[in-house]
């Protein structure tokens, strides 16, 4: 062969390499590119689904342990595993795990707000961690992902607004002002418009509170009436803005409740104590047609009965060795909470007692401490609900 030859057969195979090699790298880039579009794709997630709906049942029926402990630690290690390292979550999966965190944010209180205290302290820095675990995998898909992902941002941005709230309620430091920062007109999907709406109201409840009790805190449903009925010139007009932006916002939280009685009885009642301090301010409970806060107040305790009645039917007692679950014990203290706060409005404005149709049942306050009602709560509540609002109740009846 001649030297020709061999330059001509030594190029042929020098270019041949090089194409396979380019061959090589293109297929790697396009699998790879595949891979970062597979795992940043969004599409389908149930964030960007305006017919998902709540249900909060399903957690009460998937959870029936009876103790404390060991049914806040199986909760809390069932939403940390859905971040867990090891599952390599697409950007769908990630904003549904998200979105399931915030439909169980609804029940933490029951685990960080309880006479447990150790073991609630405990829960509280799991629930801490879990959200910078959200924050960080969510910082992590923004790296990869060209679209937009801003409704996840929103969503995890409430969460832990959410959870400010409810660490201050549990009178532990925190900023509920967080709530103004988010966008909820983002919001599509019913249960983060639910969270955002109810939590705004809340937030807005609070303040007014604030304005009537002034340097007041930790007061009992018995003085906040007596602070509101106190409340005047330009304290009251400020306190009643306050109130008219909660209940708007709660409005707004109701809409999106279609048939989930137990949304139904959160938002119901705080739309009931937000129109009661309302018509105290203006001075209009003394009108019996004008009762919102009743009508309100009634739709809860209706709600929150027929939550319990199906919970009850769909548990064995036997296997139960006769005990309540958890959530079962959360759900009866907040039925409890709901009736005994109306009995409280009721005899601060010197009302007959009335049941969840706004029929009389009781003109002798003093009655009360005798119903099967009243003697089956427990005491002390370990949910923390109903031991002031009995407190109050009783000294009621003392100033008679």
């Amino acid at each position: 062969m001649t030297a020709d030859g061999s330059n001509e057969l030594m190029i042929a195979v020098v270019s041949l390499a090089v194409a396979l090699i380019a061959l090589y790298i293109s297929l790697r880039t396009f699998y790879s590119i595949d891979e970062v579009n597979a795992i940043s794709r969004m599409d389908g997630n149930v964030m960007e689904n305006p017919r998902y709906r709540p249900n909060i049942l399903r957690a009460v029926f998937l959870y029936p342990q009876t103790g404390f402990t060991e049914i806040s630690k199986i909760l809390m290690t069932h939403m940390e595993d859905l971040f867990s390292d090891k599952n390599k979550q697409s950007g769908a999966h990630l904003a549904d795990n998200v979105q399931e965190v915030a439909d169980l944010l609804v029940l933490i209180p029951y685990f960080i707000k309880t006479n447990y205290q150790e073991v609630s302290a405990i829960q509280l820095e799991r629930v801490s961690s879990l959200l910078d675990t959200i924050k960080n995998k969510v910082d992590n898909f923004k790296e990869i992902s060209d679209g937009s992902c801003k409704l996840l941002e929103e969503t995890v941005s409430l969460i832990d607004s959410v959870f400010a709230y409810q660490k201050m309620t549990a009178k532990r430091k925190s900023d509920p002002s967080k709530l103004l920062e988010i966008r909820g007109s983002l919001f599509i999907n019913p249960v983060t418009c639910i969270l955002y709406y109810d939590y705004l109201g809340l937030y807005f409840l609070r303040r007014a509170r604030g304005v009537i009790l002034k340097h007041h805190e930790d007061v009992s449903l018995r003085e906040l009436i007596e602070y509101a009925k106190e409340c005047k010139g330009e304290e009251s007009s400020l306190a009643t803005v306050y109130l008219e932006k909660a209940i708007s916002a709660f409005r707004r939280a109701k809409e999106n409740v279609g048939d989930d009685m137990v949304w139904t009885g959160y938002i119901c009642f705080n739309l009931a104590r937000a129109e009661y301090l309302k018509q105290i301010l203006n001075g209009s409970l003394a009108d019996s047609t004008n009762n919102v806060w009743e009508t309100y107040i009634n739709e809860s305790i209706r709600s929150w009965m027929t939550v319990n009645r199906i919970i009850d039917e769909h548990f064995d007692k036997r296997e139960l060795e006769g005990k309540h679950t958890w959530l079962q014990q959360a759900f009866i203290s907040e039925e409890n909470s709901v009736r005994l706060s109306k009995v409280v409005m009721q005899m601060m404005i010197q009302q007959p007692l009335t049941d969840y149709n706004s029929n009389v049942w009781l003109k002798n306050y003093n009655e009360i401490i005798e119903t099967p009602f009243y003697k089956a709560i427990p005491i002390p509540d370990p949910i923390k609900l109903t031991d002031i609002l009995m407190d109050d109740i009783e000294l009621l009846l003392g100033k008679q």
